[in-house]
């Protein structure tokens, strides 16, 4: 499975959050820039993105993600859009769907579904199941299932989940879990720490032979602060690890919030 951005900054992420009835007012616009060294001369990435997280109403929640980029020396543009809709106080959904330019990096799609649902008195522990599915520019393509639990105690979440994805062709099959921790409060800061472990299936590098079924470890710190008023700042730091790179990067951004 190729890594893409949103999978640590965007979309993706923001499906297993918890009820819309416990989050408050929380939409918000984020523009951001981002630079990452790769090492063994795969080519550093390095580009521009703008993410939007607009609730309607107290029932859906509309994601949009647009990234601009060069990832091992390809350059691409991403578009992908969601919603998350709340069907009462237990069950929700998320759906979301997005396609890039560029040589082989970006998917030509990618198509994202979740059901996840709260539970106990205070809906504070949220179980979600879902699937993805990823086309290529090329032969490949991804298929997943994922699943994840996360319990939302007083200024602290703690989140767990994990993936199996089946790349083709070749049929190879892996395995990939993440564990991560949020401490904060809305209208104040939230910084959360994301670790992630597993085995990966083909990875598009530009390179004459494509990766494939190897190890990849990664690791990311983030930092969401208010300012004052409705504007604030965003950064985070990444490190990913396998056994053709290492991969180390900065994204800082300001956001508006409302």
């Amino acid at each position: 499975m190729r890594r893409l951005r949103l999978q640590a900054l965007g979309l993706a992420a923001l499906a297993a959050a918890g009820p819309l009835q416990a989050q408050g007012p929380a939409g918000w616009l984020q523009a951001d820039g981002f630079y990452h060294h790769v090492t063994n001369d795969f080519g550093d990435w390095k580009g521009l993105g703008i993410q939007a997280h607009v609730p309607t109403g107290t029932t859906n929640v509309w994601f949009g993600e647009l990234i601009a980029q060069e990832a091992f020396k390809d350059r691409g543009v991403y578009l992908s859009g969601a919603n998350r809709h709340q069907f009462g106080s237990d069950w929700f959904t998320f759906v979301g769907v997005g396609g890039g330019t560029g040589d082989y990096y970006f998917p030509d799609l990618r198509v994202d579904a979740q059901v996840g649902r709260a539970w106990l008195g205070r809906k504070n522990l949220v179980t979600t199941v879902g699937a993805m599915y990823a086309n290529s520019k090329s032969v490949y393509q991804d298929v997943a299932l994922t699943g994840s639990v996360a319990v939302y105690l007083p200024g602290v979440t703690i989140e767990g989940g994990g993936r199996v994805n089946w790349s083709s062709p070749g049929q190879v099959t892996t395995g990939r879990g993440y564990g991560a921790v949020t401490a904060g409060r809305e209208r104040k800061r939230f910084v959360t720490l994301r670790v992630a472990g597993g085995y990966e299936g083909y990875q598009l590098t530009g390179a004459v032979e494509t990766e494939q079924k190897f190890s990849s470890y990664e690791a990311s710190l983030s930092w969401r602060e208010w300012l004052g008023g409705h504007v604030g700042t965003f950064i985070q730091l990444d490190w990913y690890h396998n056994p053709y790179y290492t991969r180390n990067g900065i994204t800082a951004g300001v956001f508006r919030h409302w």
